[in-house]
């Protein structure tokens, strides 16, 4: 391990917790945490989104945002939809448009401005799961189990809404603070 960095709130005041706490990066996309005498390794993902390809070299939101504007196509999506198994009703929710005008999509077609936008906020979540699971295929088990926290819902069937998705972040984010959802 190299470039060891301490973090500011671990003081040595405490040195317990400096002992006990060491972080550093062994390549610019691994993070490595040391805690009581276990390594756990994270990867880093870099850019926007997990599996829109078009947003991962992409450093700013507002570069997000102008691509975004210009529109995903039905083939950007399709390994979200792919991923969380959506029937064509879902794209449809998710996209904001009729079943009808999914129906009519061929892979060059653009979902439109407000389909991208919800489209980019499914796949952040996506990220943001496999960042806190591991893998794609562990997210994939909890998107599709029953949860408590969200009412018994499956998190996948809530991806279709703006306000289901924030519902995931967040129990993505209560994990992350050791709440078991």
């Amino acid at each position: 391990m190299k470039n060891i960095k301490k973090y500011p709130e671990l003081t040595p005041e405490d040195p317990s917790l400096l002992n006990e706490f060491q972080a550093s990066y062994d390549s610019p996309s691994t993070f490595v945490v040391q805690k009581g005498g276990k390594t756990t390794s994270y990867n880093v993902l870099k850019g926007y989104g997990y599996y829109l390809k078009s947003l991962k070299n992409i450093q700013s939101l507002t570069d997000v945002g102008a691509l975004l504007d210009r529109n995903l196509t039905f083939a950007e999506i399709n390994d979200i939809v792919n991923y969380l198994d959506m029937k064509m009703i879902d794209v449809a929710k998710s996209a904001s448009v009729s079943p009808s005008t999914v129906s009519r999509w061929t892979a060059d077609s653009p979902i439109g401005t407000p389909g991208s936008y919800q489209f980019f906020k499914i796949d952040e979540a996506i990220k943001k799961g496999v960042a806190y699971f591991g893998n794609p295929s562990r997210l994939k088990s909890w998107l599709n189990s029953p949860n408590l926290a969200l009412g018994q819902a499956r998190p996948a069937d809530l991806m279709v809404s703006l306000t289901g998705i924030e519902l995931v972040h967040e129990a993505i984010d209560a994990l992350h603070f050791g709440n078991v959802l």
